[in-house]
């Protein structure tokens, strides 16, 4: 997870340089006086609320890439973190997939809580075609109280996992240490990254 924040910070420079350019939000007017008479509350000279049809609100297009539900595991892998979360959000994934390697440390960057956002965790790479040393991979986690376990998830196995981005827990997530010579990362920074972390609920195979 924690590799994440580095593009987080980097996305939320960009997100202030656009804000400081918005326009200024209009002034609100005061609330026009209701004329009497009338069995339907209306504004003297403007039609009542009932009377206005506001127009549909136009669909927000999916991300470039975006298939939900994802067919395998490639298709999640081949989108950069932000998009996962957009096009995905909390949905249950299922996917077939092949366990690389543990995920031995949390890296260089702060740490955080809950701590299983960080550790333990393990890389999956998809099972077509056979995966190289330097294919990409996805980082995936899980909470202990699942009864999930690194025994799990044995290295070279297929296995059919379930889970999904955005678990509930992100919203708690906050740091606990930062690295010497480390500025440390915004309380929402810190949230987007968990919230883009996958994290297992079912695991089944390979054993």
């Amino acid at each position: 997870m924690l590799r994440q924040i580095g593009s987080v910070l980097a996305a939320a420079l960009v997100v202030a340089a656009c804000q400081s350019t918005a326009s200024p939000a209009p002034t609100t007017a005061n609330s026009p006086t209701l004329a009497t008479g009338s069995s339907s509350p209306s504004v003297a000279g403007i039609a009542t609320p009932s009377a206005v049809t506001s127009p549909a609100p136009t669909p927000t297009p999916p991300p470039s890439g975006c298939v939900n539900p994802p067919p395998n595991l490639a298709t999640v892998v081949a989108l950069d973190p932000p998009t996962r979360l957009a096009c995905f959000g909390a949905a249950s994934l299922s996917f077939t997939a092949i366990v690389s390697k543990p995920i031995s440390d949390c890296g260089i960057g702060p740490r955080v809580q809950p701590g299983w956002f960080c550790l333990p965790g393990v890389f999956l790479n998809a099972p077509s075609p056979p995966a190289t040393p330097d294919a990409p991979a996805l980082d995936v986690y899980w909470n202990p109280a699942s009864g999930l376990k690194p025994a799990s998830f044995i290295a070279g196995a297929s296995v059919e996992i379930t889970g999904h981005f955005d678990d509930p827990a992100a919203l708690t997530c906050h740091v606990t240490d930062v690295p010497a010579g480390q500025s440390p990362p915004t309380s929402d920074q810190v949230i987007l990254a968990c919230r883009e972390t996958f994290i297992v609920s079912v695991v089944s195979g390979g054993g």
